[in-house]
């Protein structure tokens, strides 16, 4: 009797574990709403030409005292860089416009950049021919 009862509520517990099945998350799109959030840039590589081998480009581009910055982009097509944590002098805070163009492309404060990826975590965009004719600059965006 007691080898039936254990059997029983073992598998009362299997079907009480599998009954509670995960809900999937929504899958995510590329929209203003989406986009809309607090990042902060956490990779930037750039390659010279289609074939260079990328190279890594942080700290490069950004000053410890930037490498804490939170870009926050608003649905309603403005932005705000916070000099958040080390504070530089002159402060690194700002401000300006971003759109969506399509699902591919971005336009920030009037300038055209490629969306590369998102997945409503990490905001993937790109410059092309930044120094040279044929080079990307990638810049990682990391919701925070």
């Amino acid at each position: 009797m007691k080898k039936i009862t254990f059997m029983a509520f073992s598998v009362l517990l299997l079907l009480s574990c599998n009954s509670k099945k995960d809900t999937p998350a929504p899958p995510c799109t590329t929209s203003a709403a989406n986009i809309a959030g607090p990042y902060k840039i956490t990779a930037a590589t750039y390659k010279s030409s289609p074939t260079a081998t990328e190279i890594d480009y942080y700290n490069i581009l950004f000053d410890p005292c930037e490498q804490d910055d939170i870009y926050t982009f608003n649905a309603a097509g403005t932005y705000q860089i916070a000099d958040a944590g080390v504070v530089c002098s002159p402060t690194s805070a700002d401000n300006g416009t971003w759109s969506l163009t399509g699902t591919s492309a971005m336009v920030i404060d009037g300038d055209p950049v490629l969306l590369e990826s998102f997945d409503c975590k990490k905001l993937v965009i790109a410059n092309t021919d930044t120094q040279v004719p044929g080079d990307k600059l990638k810049l990682t965006l990391t919701r925070q």
